[in-house]
C-alpha cells in the first residue's frame, strides 16, 4: 500500500532540493576576487577614456588642418 500511496503522491516543489554549486557560494564570499574585477573595470575604463582623449585630439588636428 505504501508503493502505491508514493506512485499517487507528486513531489511537491522540486526546486527546493536545488543546491548552487560550491564555487558559486564561495566567490560570493571572496572579497579579493570582487576587489580584483573592481580593478579590472577600472583598468578598462582608463584605457577607454585615453583611447577616446587620443580620438578627440586626432580630429581635432584634421579639423584645423582643413581650415589652414
Amino acid at each position: 500500500m505504501s508503493e502505491k500511496k508514493k506512485k499517487d503522491t507528486p513531489r511537491l516543489h522540486p526546486e527546493t532540493f536545488f543546491l548552487p554549486p560550491l564555487k558559486m557560494i564561495l566567490t560570493f564570499f571572496d572579497k579579493e576576487a570582487r576587489q580584483r574585477q573592481k580593478e579590472k573595470k577600472d583598468a578598462n575604463a582608463e584605457n577607454q577614456e585615453k583611447a577616446t582623449e587620443k580620438d578627440v585630439e586626432k580630429l581635432i588636428e584634421k579639423l584645423s588642418e582643413k581650415d589652414e
